[in-house]
């Protein structure tokens, strides 16, 4: 089964209000019997849940994702979604494929808040609006199809403490609210540049791209992954730009239908 990367609309550790679109950067995962093969612990823990309760036998997993590990760009959820699809499918049992991956990325420790908005728009494209903490989806839209998103992908995010976040929930909600009323660029961009000063990351990037144009750019998740959306046809100073601050990848966001 196949589940897609995104980006921040809104970070979900500042209030536990979150929101994000999907981009075409894919994850596929297939499964087949045999030994367990990943010991990463939100794997285990989905093969471990479905074995326990369902009597599904070991899996070997296979992964194959475009998205770098640890960089914001949503690559746990996208596994998870596609992990517990793949399996509900293969052995016909119902489940809330985001949802279950919410529950069962807090119970790995791979995640602060769920990471429900994540889980919703990695497994249905488009962009979602959860309430991480009650598990609760709000919300989901289509995305805008007259933009691209340029990303600085960048895995591993080292020393950054994303519970720093938790110390503005006043401002992530109000954020929040800016995009579910359909300020989506605005929003964005509040967002994206309040994580980039609060967890430390160089604004220089996100300074550099709505100079030159962007409608909305920063820091995607806690980082360390830049973003910059633009209308189609008006990248290319961006392009041109921010080839200085390594390499770039351009996706489209995606909407999935069914």
């Amino acid at each position: 089964m196949q589940a897609y990367g995104g980006v921040s609309v809104v970070n979900a550790v500042g209030s536990w209000f979150g929101s994000s679109m999907a981009v075409d950067l894919k994850v596929e995962v297939t499964v087949r019997e045999g030994r367990p093969n990943i010991e990463d612990p939100l794997i285990k823990e989905i093969l471990e849940f479905f074995h326990r309760r369902y009597g599904v036998p070991d899996l070997e997993v296979e992964v194959r994702s475009e998205i770098p590990s640890g960089s914001g760009l949503k690559s746990s959820s996208a596994v998870s979604t596609a992990l517990i699809g793949e399996i509900s499918r293969t052995y016909g049992v119902q489940v809330d494929v985001p949802k279950l991956s919410a529950i069962l990325s807090l119970k790995a420790g791979v995640s602060y808040t769920g990471a429900l908005d994540d889980a919703v728009a990695a497994y249905f494209g488009g962009i979602s609006f959860t309430h991480n903490k009650e598990f609760k989806v709000i919300r989901r839209d289509r995305a805008p199809e007259d933009v691209k998103v340029i990303l600085l992908a960048r895995g591993g995010r080292g020393g950054v403490d994303p519970n720093r976040l938790r110390g503005f929930p006043l401002l992530f909600r109000s954020i929040f609210e800016l995009a579910i009323q359909g300020r989506l660029w605005e929003a964005m961009r509040l967002n994206g540049i309040a994580v980039a000063e609060i967890l430390g990351y160089s604004k220089e990037p996100v300074d550099d791209a709505l100079r030159r144009g962007a409608l909305a750019s920063g820091i995607s998740g806690n980082g360390p992954s830049y973003f910059a959306v633009v209308k189609c046809g008006e990248e290319g100073p961006i392009l041109d730009s921010w080839t200085k601050f390594g390499k770039i990848t351009v996706v489209r966001p995606i909407n999935l239908e069914g």
